[in-house]
């Protein structure tokens, strides 16, 4: 009943419900890049996976090179424009690359730099997020706020919702047409959301000038996450499974391509299998965490995520369980990744000053973030040398080491999100 009495106070005044679609729209986007720009690069460039892995590493390599000025930035900025700005980065380097297609002029070297465009734009994106989501949520339903958790749920929720139709559509739209008609409908999903979260009419609420130099805020947002002991135990966990879930992906994709002779169809079923699996792990978070308890929910699904990645080599070609083998490894990988997703960032959020979210955000995402075109150049540099198969299987058996950094967090001792400590804020 109590959730019922939040919604209506949201209804209100319309802004968290734009956070809501802008924050799906973005999100369907992100889903069919993923999907679309590797097999732009694999059916119509005929890449080989050190190609796939390199054009993998280029979408994520800004969050190493840019995570840190762009958080600082969030801090000292409104962080509403950030979103926009990133929708529409995103939206014009698709853009291109649509265009290069239509004229016959995409080719690789065009291609990676473009990717990369793309990654600096989800950056402003990301970074910005996590911190504007608690002062709209705060200013939007004043009477009695929703708690970060049940915000979080239904925003994760929405975006995994979202992007549920995004690998089945992406791979539609390339079997059925073209890769570059799949790129376009995505740069349409960048702009609406850019043209939804540009409608939000809640003013952020005003943060102090600092005084300290750009360099001095980089040290202390490096400084919040090593000195935070959740947030420090949260960070290897993530960049493990970061790290060998990409080496995955990138290797999966030509794996389905060239061993399985799956069409683009049907690799986008096995994918969406993974959202539908997000999905579910989204909505149950805050079930989960009642029932069970923060730190248990965590350790639980972080183990079932894991093992369920050994399920994507061992998939048979030209079998009727080919299908349902990947839609379940996917599903159970993605419902683990967006439940613990949820807990880390309620986690994070809830024991971060909040003059400091975008500091911390940044470089959260850096050292995590920062494994994933590691991962993907990885994998495919593997799988050139050893072949797809196997490549596969030794990404999936090191997928297996986050359990470890979760076992060791001192996260799997809490219940409660009350129970963290109050944010600590050293100024």
């Amino acid at each position: 009943m109590s959730i019922k009495r939040h919604s209506m106070v949201i209804d209100a005044s319309g802004d968290f419900h734009r956070l809501w679609v802008g924050q799906g729209l973005a999100s369907l986007g992100t889903q069919v890049t993923a999907l679309v720009l590797p097999l732009t690069a694999i059916v119509l460039l005929h890449a080989r996976p050190g190609t796939v892995g390199m054009l993998g590493a280029l979408l994520w390599l800004p969050f190493v090179a840019l995570s840190l000025p762009v958080g600082v930035a969030v801090d000292r900025l409104a962080r509403r424009p950030f979103l926009v700005v990133g929708d529409a980065v995103r939206a014009a380097a698709l853009g291109a690359i649509v265009w290069l297609a239509a004229s016959g002029h995409l080719t690789v070297p065009l291609l990676l730099p473009l990717a990369a465009l793309c990654g600096c734009g989800a950056v402003l994106f990301e970074l910005a997020y996590p911190a504007y989501v608690p002062g709209l949520v705060a200013a939007t339903s004043a009477s009695r706020p929703l708690t970060l958790m049940e915000a979080n749920t239904r925003l994760e929720g929405a975006a995994k919702g979202a992007q549920l139709g995004g690998p089945v559509a992406a791979g539609l739209l390339v079997q059925l047409l073209t890769a570059p008609a799949a790129l376009l409908l995505t740069a349409a999903s960048f702009l609406a959301s850019a043209v939804t979260l540009s409608a939000i009419q809640s003013p952020e609420a005003a943060r102090p000038a600092s005084a300290s130099r750009p360099g001095a805020d980089l040290r202390e947002g490096i400084r919040v996450v090593l000195s935070q002991p959740y947030l420090r135990a949260l960070v290897p966990v993530s960049a493990s499974y970061n790290l060998f879930s990409e080496w995955i992906l990138t290797v999966y994709l030509v794996y389905a391509v060239r061993v399985l002779q799956l069409p683009p169809l049907l690799i986008g079923l096995t994918l969406a299998g993974g959202t539908a699996g997000a999905l579910a792990g989204a909505l149950s978070a805050e079930a989960a965490c009642r029932r069970f308890g923060l730190g248990a929910s965590f350790l639980a699904v972080v183990i079932l995520e894991c093992c369920a990645g050994l399920l994507v080599p061992l998939a048979p070609a030209h079998s009727p369980w080919t299908l349902p083998l990947l839609m379940g490894a996917f599903g159970v990988m993605d419902f683990g990744a967006s439940l613990s997703g949820v807990i880390a960032l309620s986690v994070r959020q809830a024991v971060t000053p909040p003059r400091q979210l975008g500091r911390m955000t940044a470089c959260y995402r850096m050292m995590s973030y920062g494994t994933i075109p590691v991962g993907a150049a990885a994998g495919g540099w593997v799988a050139n040398g050893l072949g797809v198969g196997p490549g596969l299987a030794i990404g999936a058996v090191a997928l297996l080491t986050t359990i470890a950094w979760a076992a060791r967090s001192p996260l799997t001792h809490v219940r409660h999100l009350v129970d963290l400590p109050a944010p600590a804020d050293p100024s």
